[in-house]
């Protein structure tokens, strides 16, 4: 009896060991993604607060808002995808005549 005893709360803690290992690598992967995601939440309101004040004069160009979306020491290029020109992490579409005509993040939300 002792034995099985001994050998059941061996397994028990091998057991208990292996979750609260398994529960802690997932908190923190978890916490990574929670971080990105912060992060490109920033660089995404960053950009949009710099356009907003340039994307609202009139006759306002697609190139200055192109440049004011762009945030300083960025050395991404802006690209055309789907109809829309990507920008770090907002996207921009355009009417023909240059407005801008709405703007979308380029991620989905959770």
């Amino acid at each position: 009896m002792g034995r099985l005893t001994i050998v059941l709360l061996v397994i028990a803690l091998v057991g208990s060991n292996a979750w609260w290992a398994y529960r802690t690598l997932d908190a923190s992967v978890t916490q990574s993604y929670i971080g990105a995601s912060l992060d490109d939440n920033k660089q995404a309101l960053t950009q949009t607060l710099a356009l907003l004040p340039v994307a609202a004069r009139a006759g306002v160009s697609r190139s200055e808002i192109l440049a004011a979306a762009r945030l300083p020491g960025s050395e991404d290029e802006p690209y055309e995808k789907d109809g829309f020109v990507w920008v770090g992490k907002i996207g921009l579409k355009f009417h023909e005549q240059g407005q801008l005509t709405e703007a979308t993040r380029a991620w989905e939300p959770p």
